[in-house]
């Protein structure tokens, strides 16, 4: 269909995603993740050219302080998808080769280098170093988890005094039923799961906890029979380490492009 025009839709075409995410289940986990379980935080565009997709924006408006975007297309046909984003502040998450394209549309933006990561369900998980320490949480917790990310003011942490512990998968980790860290399951589906919100407190890092937490999500997750992957910035060395350590290895590389944000991963 090269050389028909591009036009630009409100909406996603849910065959062709389903089928996408047979072929690459990491890449659109998001997409048929949110699609069913938080269609009113959401907004999709896609760009089709003759009857086929080529491209689609995923834009979740859940985040507190500014849109976040996740673009999916190649090539120059899919650049139509800069008509449709969000104005300034907002994050769009990009192939490298799209954000020349996203700048030229909503002015010059922050880049951070991501990579994706993944964990093959079949590698064993070692047991509880502290048994007892970390658990998943519960909407008790609330409160707790709130006011512990509220005090953080970290991007990271941003969305957990807004989530529901019951309806999602939060872990804590505590010393002393004080809070320490937090880890989430941000998508739980068949084939795939994506970890998010890895935080330890600061004052609490190198003493295993990080291992601790993505070990209870990582056992849960082997449980369901799905393979993890998670984000992270290019440049954090210590969680690269960590997650290398877990088994987990790069599959992808992806862009995060603040748009006057001021939120970085």
């Amino acid at each position: 269909m090269t050389g028909a025009p591009v036009e630009v839709r409100p909406t996603v075409d849910r065959a062709w995603l389903e089928r996408a995410a047979a072929e690459e289940p990491i890449a659109h986990a998001f997409a048929l993740w949110d699609l069913d379980r938080n269609p009113g935080r959401i907004r999709f565009f896609s760009a089709v050219q003759g009857e086929s997709t080529i491209g689609y924006l995923l834009v979740w408006l859940g985040h507190p302080v500014a849109p976040i975007v996740h673009w999916f297309g190649h090539g120059t046909a899919a650049r139509a998808l800069a008509s449709v984003l969000p104005e300034r502040p907002a994050v769009a998450i990009v192939p490298e080769e799209a954000a020349a394209t996203v700048e030229a549309a909503r002015g010059p933006g922050s880049r951070y280098p991501l990579l994706v990561l993944a964990r093959e369900a079949t590698v064993p998980v070692a047991p509880p170093a502290r048994a007892g320490h970390v658990r998943p949480l519960s909407r008790d917790d609330l409160p707790a988890l709130a006011a512990w990310a509220r005090r953080l003011s970290d991007p990271v942490v941003a969305e957990y005094p807004f989530l529901d512990p019951e309806a999602e998968l939060v872990w804590g980790a505590f010393e002393r039923r004080h809070l320490l860290g937090a880890v989430r399951a941000e998508v739980r589906l068949p084939r795939v799961w994506i970890l998010g919100g890895v935080y330890v407190h600061e004052d609490y890092r190198g003493q295993g906890w990080g291992r601790e937490l993505l070990g209870a999500a990582l056992r849960a997750a082997s449980a369901a029979g799905a393979r993890v992957a998670l984000y992270v910035r290019e440049d954090r060395v210590a969680a690269r380490a960590l997650y290398e350590r877990l088994d987990f290895r790069p599959v992808d590389r992806r862009l995060w492009l603040d748009l006057g944000s001021g939120l970085s991963p």
